[in-house]
């Protein structure tokens, strides 16, 4: 991506003090679109391509699919970075993001989230009308119901926002075959039932940040009792669904992958329950969750190649 200027401090033929120009590289847009986001949800499209596919995925359509939702994934992150300014200049952990900082204009961000959402459908439309549907409403679940609309008024809003999860990976297999296995509407809604179990994980350790920019994220305005009950209960439906997802694809090795995530699941459903009093421990759980979500859609790739 070729350089894009901001005007910032110069000094004019008059000597009028004049904003300079700054060069902002490929790397500040690079981490504006936030890749280890976008780089999560490629690996859950490409998921769901390879179990429709059963290991014989041309490898075209593949990059077809990892192309439509890395473009698509990084415009959603471009608008919601975009909806989120305010709070992210707020929040200690966020204020020194690109918009809050001005290493990245507002000009800047829309006109590349534009580029990226165009340069997205239009990727996306060679994979069939089921995908694209799929990925739009995966884009508008993301940006419009859990950014614009949710996540300043209830806490709720990452239960509303957790189907981009689910579209993402049913937008997958759909580009490959339909209509769409058990076995991946398992696996999709596994996601759907990770992303609040992850997110309230990461708003208990940062809690103070998000009572600061008033974001009625659950940890701040539940009580540790419901949290935790309802930590648990997101804990226990994320590990049931990947434990029938492995299940319903049969076989030995789906077998001991459904007996690793059960042992899994009980760390991640214990660690949610706990975390609400022993906040110190939100961070490994953080961690242990998102590997669980790696080793659950890494395992599914492979059993099913």
């Amino acid at each position: 991506m070729a350089c894009l200027s901001q005007v910032e401090g110069d000094i004019g033929a008059a000597g009028v003090v004049l904003p300079a120009r700054r060069r902002v590289g490929a790397t500040t847009y690079l981490l504006f679109v936030k890749p280890h986001i976008v780089v999560t949800f490629v690996l859950v499209g490409m998921a769901g391509s390879v179990m429709a596919g059963a290991g014989h995925v041309a490898l075209a359509k593949l990059l077809a699919v990892a192309v439509s939702v890395a473009l698509l994934g990084a415009a959603a992150e471009c608008w919601t970075n975009l909806i989120d300014r305010g709070i992210d200049a707020v929040m200690p952990r966020t204020s020194g993001r690109s918009l809050p900082t001005g290493a990245v204009t507002v000009r800047s961000a829309a006109v590349l989230g534009a580029c990226l959402s165009v340069a997205g459908f239009a990727a996306a439309s060679a994979l069939g009308v089921l995908p694209t549907l799929f990925l739009a409403l995966a884009m508008f679940d993301n940006v419009v119901v859990y950014s614009a609309l949710t996540k300043r008024s209830t806490p709720w809003s990452v239960v509303l926002g957790s189907a981009v999860g689910p579209l993402t990976l049913y937008a997958g297999y759909a580009a490959v075959k339909i209509p769409i296995a058990s076995s991946a509407l398992l696996a999709g809604l596994m996601v759907a039932a990770w992303v609040p179990a992850h997110i309230w994980a990461i708003g208990v350790r940062y809690r103070a940040d998000y009572a600061s920019a008033s974001v009625p994220m659950a940890p701040v305005v539940w009580g540790r009792a419901h949290l935790a009950l309802v930590s648990l209960l997101s804990g226990l439906a994320m590990g049931a669904l990947a434990t029938g997802a492995f299940l319903s694809l049969g076989g030995a090795a789906g077998d001991w992958l459904a007996a690793a995530v059960v042992a899994l699941s009980v760390l991640a459903v214990l660690g949610s329950a706990v975390v609400p009093w022993r906040e110190r421990l939100a961070g490994p759980l953080v961690k242990l969750l998102t590997a669980y979500l790696l080793f659950v859609l890494i395992s599914l790739i492979g059993l099913a190649a």
